[in-house]
């Protein structure tokens, strides 16, 4: 299937044979929850709280994550530097919260033991809920992209006169739909192919549904 797209003063009061002088005085703020929390960012740096995040992570997805998709929810993601995250990861498998193992592919598999689940349970409200929720964000984000390529390859194709990308759907090995799509230049082919990756499944799944529900175009003949 082949489609193609174009392109608020005091004032002093005066006091006979003395000099006065009234400090400013600032008027007293009340800060909301919320800004505390994002006061409380800078704070996060703390590898204690780093900790309790990659438990929550973890916990999530079933207590079990690739090391290297760790990674990139966090340093790869800009939540969190390569040093604090090894020392905090490296201080979780020294404390026995979480393991490691090599799979059969030879990818690092990291798992949360049963200390850790207890850590998120009994800790998880010490972290900041807004750093909390971009973590948590990031995580199923990338989690759910990471899946979607497993099943879903993404090509390009240059031409002389634009780009076609080009789109595999696969189910346990087996190919299920192959779609080409000419766009005028690379760049529009790489940003709609980041676009179908935000929600694979529910793009061939409109593919899908108008293919079953198209109709014939009804003509009208009145006056014929």
């Amino acid at each position: 299937m082949e489609l193609l797209i174009q392109n608020q003063t005091e004032e002093p009061v005066e006091i006979p044979g003395q000099l006065t002088f009234v400090p400013e005085t600032a008027p007293s703020v009340k800060r909301s929850k919320f800004d505390a929390e994002i006061h409380s960012e800078a704070a996060l740096s703390d590898p204690s709280r780093i900790r309790i995040l990659i438990c929550d992570v973890l916990a999530k997805f079933d207590g079990r994550l690739p090391e290297s998709w760790l990674y990139e929810i966090f340093v790869g993601a800009g939540h969190v530097s390569y040093f604090l995250y090894e020392d905090a990861l490296g201080w979780l498998l020294d404390n026995g919260s979480a393991v490691t193992e090599t799979d059969a592919a030879g990818e690092t598999q990291c798992f949360l033991t049963d200390r850790g689940r207890q850590t998120v349970r009994r800790l998880r409200q010490y972290v900041p809920k807004l750093f909390r929720d971009q973590v948590m964000l990031t995580a199923l984000r990338y989690t759910d992209r990471q899946k979607a390529l497993r099943d879903l390859r993404i090509a390009y194709e240059d031409e002389a006169n634009g780009c076609r990308l080009c789109l595999t759907c696969s189910d346990n090995g087996r190919e299920m739909f192959y779609l080409r799509i000419g766009t005028p230049d690379r760049a529009s082919a790489e940003l709609l192919g980041e676009r179908i990756l935000r929600n694979p499944t529910g793009f061939f799944g409109k593919v899908i549904d108008l293919a079953v529900r198209n109709e014939e175009e009804q003509f009208d003949l009145t006056d014929n």
